[in-house]
């Protein structure tokens, strides 16, 4: 198949070669002619202004203070700091710098470096750096007078966050005078600081459960790094790339606990450690994975009425720890034909493979003797992976009605053919037919709106959250009837409808699907309305409204050893956010501006469960529920000092609530100050 697809893709790029290359002499008779009259003086050579370079330094104090939760403010690390940077532009022919520089405090900052030798040598590196305040998710013991299930908090107190730090480098070198390039590309994202982890320890899921709470350091980086080549030949561009990524861990790749022996014990066989001896165990591997890349782009010149496109790509990956590994491979390809002025066709193919070879089992020793798994006693037998073809085709027609108006049309076709998914409950093969219609519509210089509709169908889709129907609708609307107003509507529609529920019946002696006896159905809105007005000389406002509602209507099956899965039908799952903003900003003076804003969110979600086992001692929806609010006021201003300085004031004040005051939930309440002063200096 991969032949066929190649031979196919060449078919199309030698028809549409032609037609390009026989374009070329004009152009190329054009730019001989230009270079003559360079030489006989009919035309003045361009000479680059020469330019100052332009500097700017700021440093400050940050100032913070702050009580209750640190999700108060999530992303802002809560800790007094001392801003500084700055920015420095210089331009000199050949040659082109750039550096710009924000520190806000030790886990939050900002870098951009970049230099330039006319086209020939390009480089730019970026590195930004955030924090994220994390949740300590307190563990109840909802019924203390039994031992098990119990709860084992070794976590009480402690305050959780990881720093996130994403770089990127890149260099390209260009041959002189010729449209041939080799480049460089380098990436990392990094996570480092500690979060919970929560597991059932005792003797884990099989007797005197014990849920455990407790401190895991996470230190991890993923790298990638790229080395490609890509040139202009006559009519057509190829591009060679090579990509080498990795996954690394350097904190708590592995957590080790000590776990009871597990069985059920008399008077239930078997004994009480037959099935898994005391001692202590390894969990929650986090693995190091690897993986590289070649990947060959190729495309005709896009100056013609026809243009033809393709893509091969190989990965193979490797899970370092595991064993597995996995080969993909992806072929596509496009034509584009402007048929007219106002009719444009694109045709689209895609082939993603997907071979996943994994270790048929794994063994976990006993760390403290493991002489107790000399026998193998301890392996886990693993099912094979799922490996998968899919074929996507698609059309898509796109035809200028009036100077106005634009219709869009796309037809898509999806197969997809899995092996071995017969062992994990999976269809063997789905379909995907997608039909969608948009329109961008200008019906007068004030007034412009644009028209989506999507319809999904699935035959066999292969987990319960894929629907077999599928609907959206999104409307947009921008609205300038004066120079003082601008207005911006858009609200988004998606329904999704599954037949029925797959679930797993573990109960027997062989695993046993069974339907459940309704329906899913799926629904979720988005709407954004956001006002910009300028009502006198010198304001600014701006004001937006988001809301947000989800819900899902499902049932869902429960086992308690019965000889049949118990259901729950038409189980409810519904979250709503609202966000209401206004932001200000007035010129004082020519010397002075003035910032105010204020946002505030309200969310709330919670799902309904109605069977009288999930009720006591409490409800379990009662851990779920949630309805908090999120206030942010801000106020700030900048002060030109003259002789180029410039002081500048900003203060922030974030309140976390927790409405519903509901014990079980995730939410404390807190509020944080921040407040910067910096002084900033241009040149």
């Amino acid at each position: 198949m991969k032949k066929t697809i190649l031979y196919g893709l060449i078919l199309a790029i030698s028809i549409l070669v032609p037609r390009a290359w026989a374009e070329e002499p004009a152009k190329e008779g054009a730019a001989l002619e230009s270079e003559e009259m360079i030489m006989e003086g009919d035309h003045d050579e361009y000479v680059f202004p020469s330019l100052m370079p332009e500097l700017s330094l700021f440093g400050g104090y940050r100032y913070v203070h702050s009580n209750g939760s640190d999700r108060v403010d999530e992303y802002e690390y809560l800790h007094n700091s001392w801003p500084l940077g700055g920015e420095l532009r210089a331009f000199k022919f050949p040659h082109r710098f750039h550096l710009e520089l924000d520190i806000k405090n030790r886990k939050d900052f900002f870098g951009d470096v970049g230099y330039a030798y006319e086209d020939i040598v390009v480089f730019r590196g970026v590195t930004r750096s955030l924090f994220h305040n994390l949740d300590n998710i307190l563990l109840i013991d909802l019924d203390p007078a039994t031992p098990t299930p119990g709860v084992d908090v070794r976590d009480g107190g402690e305050k959780y966050g990881l720093q996130a730090v994403i770089s990127n480098a890149s260099l390209r070198l260009k041959a002189p005078a010729y449209p041939l390039h080799l480049y460089f590309e380098g990436m990392q994202v990094s996570r480092d600081g500690d979060q919970q982890q929560r597991d059932l320890i005792g003797a884990a899921y099989f007797n005197n459960v014990v849920r455990t709470s407790q401190k895991r350091d996470i230190d991890t980086k993923a790298t990638t790094q790229t080395v490609g080549t890509n040139g202009h030949f006559g009519p057509i561009e190829v591009d060679y790339a090579h990509s080498e990524k990795r996954f690394t861990v350097d904190g708590d790749d592995v957590m080790n606990d000590l776990y009871a022996p597990a069985g059920f014990g008399p008077p239930i066989p078997p004994p009480l450690g037959s099935t898994r001896n005391g001692g202590i165990y390894p969990h929650d591997l986090v693995p190091q994975l690897k993986s590289s890349t070649d990947t060959v782009k190729i495309h005709t010149s896009y100056t013609g009425a026809l243009v033809a496109a393709a893509t091969f790509s190989k990965t193979k990956k490797e899970n370092r720890d595991s064993g597995a590994e996995a080969d993909n491979f992806l072929g596509s390809g496009e034509v584009s034909w402007i048929a007219s002025r106002d009719l444009s066709f694109f045709f689209k193919y895609r082939q993603a493979e997907t071979r996943v070879d994994n270790p048929d089992n794994v063994e976990f020793a006993d760390v403290c003797n493991p002489s107790l798994n000399a026998t193998g006693t301890y392996q886990c037998t693993i099912l094979e992976a799922i490996s998968k073809i899919v074929r996507t085709a698609s059309v898509l027609a796109r035809y200028r009605l009036t100077s106005g108006i634009v219709l869009k049309g796309e037809y898509t076709h999806e197969t997809i053919k899995r092996s071995a998914a017969d062992q994990w409950f999976i269809p063997l093969s789905s379909q995907i037919n997608t039909v969608s219609l948009s329109s961008d519509i200008r019906l007068s210089k004030q007034l412009k709106a644009n028209m989506k509709f999507i319809h999904k169908s699935v035959q066999n889709p292969a987990i319960n959250i894929d629907p077999h129907q599928a609907n959206e609708g999104h409307i947009s609307v921008t609205w300038s009837p004066a120079s003082w107003i601008t207005a911006l509507a858009s609200y988004r529609l998606a329904s999704e409808r599954r037949h029925s529920l797959q679930f797993i019946d573990i109960t027997g002696a062989e695993p046993v699907p069974v339907d459940s006896p309704d329906n899913r159905n799926d629904r979720r809105e988005r709407f954004l309305g956001s006002v910009s007005l300028f009502p006198v000389k010198n304001l600014t406002a701006t004001l937006s409204f988001f809301y947000l509602h989800d819900k899902q209507k499902e049932d869902l099956a429960y086992d308690d050893s019965a000889p049949q899965l118990l259901f729950d039908s038409g189980v409810t799952n519904q979250s709503t956010v609202r966000n209401v903003s206004v932001d200000l900003q007035y010129l004082l003076s020519k010397r002075v501006t003035l910032n105010v804003g204020v946002s505030n969110t309200d969310s709330k979600g919670k799902f309904h469960p109605s069977d009288p086992n999930l009720m006591v001692p409490v409800s379990i929806a009662s851990f779920s529920e949630l309805e908090m609010r999120e206030t942010i006021y801000s106020v700030g201003g900048e002060f030109d000092l003259k002789k180029g300085f410039m002081l500048g004031t900003h203060y922030k004040y974030a309140r976390l609530k927790d409405l519903a005051d509901n014990p079980y939930d995730d939410i404390e309440n807190g509020e944080a100050h921040i407040f910067i002063l910096s002084l900033i200096k241009r040149w």
